[in-house]
């Protein structure tokens, strides 16, 4: 028998799923700014370097307070951070050691509200810190905020805004806990969960998890802002072909998905 077959599979790293504190806020920022750094519009929103300002304003904007009409509604945003244990993997100095390696921020509503109840925060560029582009931004986020409302209508539900792993960390399986983090939950408080528009990369995560397709926005990043699709990237022509029909040349294609909660003997409603 060869000395490999004789070794033990090496342990697969332990992954914990915990509520993410504001002092988790800086090491957040920098995996979100890694992993979509790559990103055709996280590269048209910071043209250039990412200045200092911009990755403090990042961080700041994880755990920014709820503006007025937030406090009055039944919504609640909540962050969670996937740790890997380092120590899973051996002793680091003798001390146990666990990195942040991943991270989802969702948003809770608990109560359905009138859709003239809903308002639209517009993120200002200040906000988003020195050197971002804030056209960039409107053109992109908030655009598919007001897909996500448009499409809830006011109801409850459970809505997954962001969820990011540092590129150094994937392939761990953080992406899938943290996904199921969040259908557990939908299914114990029995609501729909949204992804509030998934990127190519995440969307094979998200149909593995009993995500369905409900709407395409496909975003015209050539004809806008003249910059065309590197060989080596995949903006979306081959997500929710069925429902999108064939993604047009030079365009980025972000599907709306939606779970329906588990019932008790596991089947969906």
């Amino acid at each position: 028998m060869k000395s490999t077959e004789m070794m033990a599979a090496a342990p697969k790293p332990r992954i914990r799923i915990r509520e993410a504190t504001r002092a988790d806020a800086d090491a957040m920022a920098d995996i979100q700014l890694a992993a979509f750094g790559t990103d055709v519009i996280d590269q048209l929103l910071y043209p250039g370097e990412i200045t200092e300002d911009a990755r403090v304003k990042a961080a700041h904007l994880l755990f920014a307070p709820p503006h007025d009409h937030e406090k009055q509604s039944s919504e609640e945003t909540l962050r969670v951070v996937a740790e890997l244990d380092l120590e899973s993997n051996g002793p680091v100095d003798g001390r146990q050691e666990r990195e942040i390696i991943a991270f989802a921020k969702w948003t809770l509503r608990h109560q359905a509200v009138p859709e003239e109840g809903e308002e639209e925060h517009h993120v200002s560029a200040d906000e988003l810190g020195e050197g971002s582009n804030i056209e960039v931004y409107r053109w992109f986020h908030e655009t598919m905020h007001r897909k996500l409302s448009e499409l809830t209508r006011g109801d409850a539900f459970l809505g997954l805004d962001v969820l990011v792993c540092a590129p150094h960390r994937q392939r761990l399986g953080a992406g899938s806990a943290l996904v199921r983090w969040g259908t557990d939950l939908a299914d114990r408080l029995e609501l729909v969960s949204w992804v509030g528009g998934s990127s190519p990369y995440g969307y094979p995560l998200y149909k593995r998890h009993g995500y369905q397709d409900i709407d395409v926005v496909d975003f015209k990043v050539t004809e806008r802002w003249g910059v065309t699709r590197p060989e080596d990237r995949d903006w979306g022509e081959n997500c929710a072909v069925d429902l999108g029909g064939p993604l047009g040349v030079g365009e980025l294609r972000s599907v709306f998905m939606k779970r329906v909660p588990l019932g008790p003997l596991g089947a969906s409603r």
